[in-house]
């Protein structure tokens, strides 16, 4: 199964929009089927997005700037400490990490941890993305803690990981319950979700998200997940630990009046030594 990773495509693809619908932006219609929503938009493999991205890598690695996200760099890291702590609990002391970052670019979310990971003594990054980024990721990080995959099961099946991270990336997925599916027969201990597009509806719906021209000019299909589906689909396996703000949010940029919430979760595997930590200890009372 390919993973096909759309978050950083959206500022740099510029399809023509729909007559009455030049210059909006945000999330803009339903589309009852993938292929409606996506039909007349173009192709999301692009070389020219991996090229960009690699640049901004560049700078990083280099150590002129400190954090790239959708090939913006920035001078100070923008940190998201849900994840963070995800990933110090993941390492649980010992020393060594293995991460899955789902859609992760070439690192955004490994430079803007790395930080948090000083103790961390021997980490293994694996990113899954399209085959433009992998091909940019094996020549930037060569002899690394970070490499790539373009397959979602082979890099399962690679080494199951401590904890697998989605941010913002399973929206733009045309199937992504095959994806929590394949998670979830490996029995990943621990999986987070971050900038996750959701609504209080029964059933998942197709948007489109229509990314401003002052950034990039991009049509892209994106997911509305239903919560309650979701939790449900999720707490069949996972114990559901946290749910916490995005990072950062698009949702009042909905043309549709939809009440959506762009939210994080934390999920530890039923079972798991995570899930009993959980357990509230007996306090036995001290009797003279």
């Amino acid at each position: 199964m390919r993973a096909r990773i759309f978050s950083l495509v959206r500022r740099f693809f510029k399809p023509r929009d729909p007559p009455g619908l030049q210059g909006q932006t945000g999330y803009i219609g339903e589309f009852p089927t993938w292929e409606e929503a996506k039909a007349g938009l173009p192709g999301y493999s692009d070389p020219n997005i991996a090229q960009r991205v690699a640049y901004g890598t560049t700078e990083v690695l280099s150590g002129r700037k400190a954090y790239e996200r959708d090939s913006i760099t920035f001078e100070t890291r923008q940190y998201a400490f849900p994840i963070a702590t995800a990933l110090l609990w993941a390492s649980n002391g010992r020393g060594a990490l293995n991460v899955l970052d789902f859609g992760g670019g070439l690192g955004t979310t490994f430079f803007q941890n790395r930080p948090f990971l000083q103790a961390v003594s021997q980490i293994n990054w694996v990113i899954v993305e399209q085959q433009t980024f992998v091909e940019q990721g094996k020549h930037l990080f060569r002899d690394s803690q970070v490499s790539f995959y373009s397959d979602m099961r082979q890099a399962l099946a690679t080494e199951i990981p401590d904890i697998v991270l989605f941010s913002s990336s399973l929206q733009y997925v045309e199937r992504p319950y095959d994806i929590l599916e394949a998670v979830k027969a490996s029995k990943v201990p621990m999986v987070v979700f971050d900038r996750t597009l959701f609504s209080g509806c029964l059933d998942d719906a197709l948007t489109r998200q229509h990314v401003s021209a002052d950034i990039f000019s991009a049509v892209i299909p994106t997911w509305i997940f239903s919560e309650s589906k979701f939790l449900n689909y999720m707490e069949s396996s996972y114990t559901l630990v946290s749910k916490f703000p995005a990072s950062c949010s698009t949702v009042e940029n909905d043309r549709e009046n939809r009440n959506l919430q762009e939210s994080g979760y934390l999920f530890v595997l039923n079972g798991s030594q995570y899930d009993v930590a959980l357990q509230s200890p007996k306090i036995s009372e001290n009797k003279e």
